[in-house]
């Protein structure tokens, strides 16, 4: 059907007379992901055209001559499974190679997924239970390790999307012990100012900066300021008199907040939702910065490499690299 010209146009008639989608049949590339399911998925659906161009006496003849292995029930039969069962793996695919908001937070929540959809049932057929146990062998290997599954368990837990999948008080002790060590001076010593100088040289210019510091203008007080003086004198003064919380303690008020917070549908960004919630939850929301800027998978910057290769073309082999990296970037980001 690939090869062949008439086959070609035959099976598009058949596809006219039975009213099916008029769509090429594909193949399975080895090294293309999801290439077999999509090649079987086509295969289902343009079985009937398949079948009736095969008898057309216009392919009869070449088909006899090559001598083509029939297809029976059986095969068809495990054909449909193979795909109604493969359909959730080539979604999960799409959603952890995808470039926009492909978080690592929803790793685990789809693995949940993935898990009981693999579970073998008692009316599975032995068709279906043996992919389903040799699919399942080699993705419950996957994220194994420690360090990985504690940071993929907060990375979670900081997802507003997928906050109940994993919801244990250990992995919110986890949090709250990361949002403290991040807002302590400590934490903030260790780090580089904006400008590439250490904390005790910014101190130094910040001292410098500070020996003149310019008068402020006073301004005049509205008409209602002065009618209510009394009241805001008070009011400021007993808001001076309260204790300042620790950080431990605004950590903890942000932690339940957070967990009080419905969570929300996965169609929604996760980073937009943090940074509309930049002011309510102040430190979780640089914390869940650190997490879910980590990718789920590394599709996205093996896309770059592809886009790279097809930018710098023998044809354009004498391309300045400063060229070559703005149309890279601009390619990926317009």
């Amino acid at each position: 059907m690939k090869r062949s010209h008439m086959a070609k146009v035959v099976l598009k008639e058949k596809q006219q007379l039975l009213e099916l989608p008029q769509h090429m049949l594909l193949l399975d590339v080895r090294t293309r992901w999801n290439s077999l399911f999509l090649m079987m998925e086509r295969f289902c659906e343009q079985f009937s055209a398949i079948q009736a161009a095969a008898v057309d006496p216009r392919l009869r003849k070449p088909m006899e001559k090559d001598k083509l292995a029939r297809i029976g029930n059986e095969d068809l039969r495990k054909a449909e499974e193979f795909v109604l069962l493969m359909r959730m793996h080539y979604t999960s695919t799409l959603a952890v190679s995808s470039e926009k908001n492909p978080t690592c937070g929803q790793i685990l929540p789809i693995l949940q997924k993935l898990s009981r959809h693999y579970t073998v049932q008692a009316e599975d057929s032995a068709f279906t239970r043996s992919i389903k146990e040799n699919i399942w062998n080699d993705l419950s290997k996957r994220y194994q390790d420690d360090i990985v599954q504690a940071f993929l368990e907060e990375a979670t837990v900081l997802d507003p999307r997928f906050k109940s999948k994993v919801d244990m008080d250990e992995i919110w002790d986890r949090v709250r012990a990361a949002a403290v060590a991040a807002n302590t001076p400590a934490a903030a010593a260790g780090e580089l100012t904006e400008w590439g100088a250490t904390p005790r040289q910014a101190e130094e210019e910040d001292e410098e900066e500070d020996e003149y510091t310019p008068p402020v203008k006073q301004q005049k007080k509205t008409a209602l300021e002065e009618l209510f003086e009394e009241e805001d004198s008070e009011l400021i003064s007993v808001q001076q008199q309260k204790t300042p919380l620790s950080i431990t303690q605004r950590v903890d008020q942000e932690v339940q907040l957070y967990r009080s917070l419905p969570p929300i549908p996965t169609k929604d960004s996760a980073t937009l939702w943090w940074w509309m919630k930049r002011d309510t939850l102040p430190m979780l929301s640089a914390l869940a910065e650190k997490y879910l800027c980590v990718q789920a998978s590394s599709t996205p910057s093996e896309r770059v490499f592809s886009t790279a290769g097809d930018t710098l073309s023998p044809e354009r082999s004498r391309i300045l690299p400063e060229k070559a990296n703005m149309l890279i970037f601009l390619h990926k980001n317009c």
